[in-house]
């Protein structure tokens, strides 16, 4: 039992330190192990930022902001505690996804640290459909709604670190590992198991939790195809970019289920 108890905790902290910047204590054994393994942890790093930003929102909102500016306020702190990191990944696919040169340019486009219209036009799209999204929910829906889009998001990326080939052979997606099936399926389920309770939390019926889902499930899929046709495989800003289009698209359902 404490052997299992030192391999979560290492796999949390490893799953913090990667999708993070809050400050993490590395144990001496998580040198040996790599990210691809600590897979199911990102779901609950997910509820974990969740559970902050809820607290934010509903603070927020208790010392009198209306709705939209705590969740401007919100999604705001989301970008400081990740560091930007999926925003910067969703910014790099689209300005990948934007050169007309062949997968070569594509990669290359992805590396360079400019960003460019479609990545700029992109983040402002993305972060104005979340804050939305929030602004139109109460504090118990908001809790809800965060918990099952950070966790899915973040289990969204574990099925395309399991499903599709590295697009290079450097860089940090490289250097986290290869996932396997039973990484994917562990993180799921962890990722699954957190929306239901946070529909069991917001008192949304079963019928939202599936639709969430199932739009959640769709958005990986059609991420990893776009993925596989233009870059030949996954990078960390598909990854990131996986994340970012889970969440919002989360976020936008169960508004919208929710009003």
């Amino acid at each position: 039992m404490r052997g299992l108890l030192a391999s979560l905790d290492i796999d949390l902290a490893i799953a913090l330190g990667w999708l993070t910047r809050l400050p993490t204590r590395f144990p001496a054994a998580a040198a040996d192990r790599k990210l691809a393994q600590a897979l199911w942890a990102f779901p609950v790093v997910g509820a974990l930022l969740a559970a902050a930003l809820a607290t934010t929102f509903a603070a927020m909102v208790g010392l009198g902001a209306n709705g939209l500016l705590a969740a401007a306020v919100t999604i705001a702190l989301s970008v400081l505690l990740t560091g930007a990191l999926h925003e910067d990944g969703l910014a790099d696919m689209l300005d990948g996804l934007g050169a007309r040169s062949g997968r070569d340019a594509r990669l290359a486009a992805m590396r360079d640290s400019r960003i460019g219209t479609y990545g700029t036009l992109g983040l402002i799209v993305f972060l104005l459909i979340r804050v939305a999204a929030l602004s139109s929910l109460d504090v118990l829906d908001a809790l809800a709604a965060l918990l099952a889009a950070l966790a899915l998001g973040r289990a969204g990326m574990a099925v395309v670190m399991a499903r599709l080939p590295l697009a290079r052979a450097d860089g940090a997606a490289a250097g986290a590992g290869k996932a396997g099936d039973r990484d994917m399926r562990k993180a799921c389920a962890t990722g699954l198991l957190i929306a239901l309770l946070a529909s069991v939390i917001g008192g949304a019926p079963i019928m939202q939790l599936l639709l969430a889902v199932v739009l959640a499930v769709a958005v990986v899929l059609a991420m990893a195809q776009i993925a596989q046709h233009y870059f030949g495989g996954y990078t960390g800003d598909v990854l990131g970019a996986t994340c970012m289009a889970v969440e919002t698209t989360v976020l936008l359902a169960w508004s919208m289920a929710a009003s």
